[in-house]
């Protein structure tokens, strides 16, 4: 004859409390907005150590409890991140930004004759691009200026960001101090920012160079501009003191996370 199992019933009334639990669990990661389904791939080329911490070596690369600077840790709450340090690669190679529809590129070393022109056929074939151009870093760093580790202290116009008919003009008697600026949609903390000009149309300009100009309007306080460049879009902001602060609190996590947003999403 068979046996019946007997469960006593303090096991049954743990079982339950464990899989409610687990429940919950599960309704709560489902519904937080801050875990996403799916995130979306974003390439980044930036000299700011916003990636990895400043002064990594290769043995805090490969460790998994060193720190993660708080930039890449927002970032990564609704994008997948890829690091670059090029634009276009070796003659046969793809270039490293083809696979990508969303790229942030962060006070860099300075881009290539090759990587204006690819970021230019990039966007106008549908990427959208967020540039961070700041015309003076305001930041605190452990390296001297004149270390090649330094992030690029001074931004320098490239000549894709004229092409599409944008230029930044720089105050130099403007209050040191950080202070909010709006962008259109929000705002950012912003130390020594730039303004966005808008190129007049020049005298001279053959047809193809007046085709290429995009869509621009100049933003909130002047610190931004958002252009229609093709079948893509460029949203500059003249300013990164965002990404330099060591440290951030909630209302800077949150305004990255707005300001990614509407520079992509919108």
């Amino acid at each position: 004859m068979s046996q019946i199992l007997r469960i006593p019933k303090s096991a049954i009334a743990g079982l339950v409390v464990l899989f409610t639990a687990l429940s919950v669990i599960a309704w709560l990661s489902a519904s937080d907005p801050e875990i996403p389904e799916e995130r979306h791939k974003l390439a980044l080329m930036t000299s700011l150590p916003i990636y990895w911490p400043e002064g990594s070596d290769i043995a805090s690369l490969v460790d998994k409890d060193s720190e993660t600077p708080w930039v890449r840790e927002t970032l990564e709450r609704r994008y997948e991140i890829t690091p670059l340090d090029s634009l276009t690669g070796n003659e046969g190679e793809s270039a490293p930004i083809e696979g990508f529809d969303r790229l942030i590129i962060a006070q860099p070393r300075g881009l290539s004759p090759a990587d204006n022109e690819g970021l230019d056929t990039w966007v106008r074939e549908g990427g959208k691009l967020l540039y961070f151009l700041d015309p003076m870093l305001t930041g605190h760093y452990s390296v001297a200026l004149s270390d090649p580790s330094h992030p690029t202290a001074v931004g320098l116009i490239p000549p894709v960001v004229l092409r599409w008919g944008m230029t930044l003009r720089f105050d130099d008697f403007q209050p040191f101090e950080l202070r909010e600026a709006d962008y259109g949609q929000g705002t950012v903390p912003v130390q020594v920012a730039g303004e966005v000009i808008l190129l007049e149309e020049i005298e001279g300009l053959s047809e193809e160079q007046l085709a290429a100009r995009g869509s621009c309007a100049v933003l909130g306080d002047g610190i931004a501009a958002k252009c229609s460049v093709g079948a893509g879009q460029v949203f500059l902001l003249a300013d990164a003191a965002i990404l330099e602060m060591p440290e951030a609190e909630r209302p800077a996590e949150e305004q990255l996370l707005a300001l990614l947003e509407h520079a992509f999403e919108e």
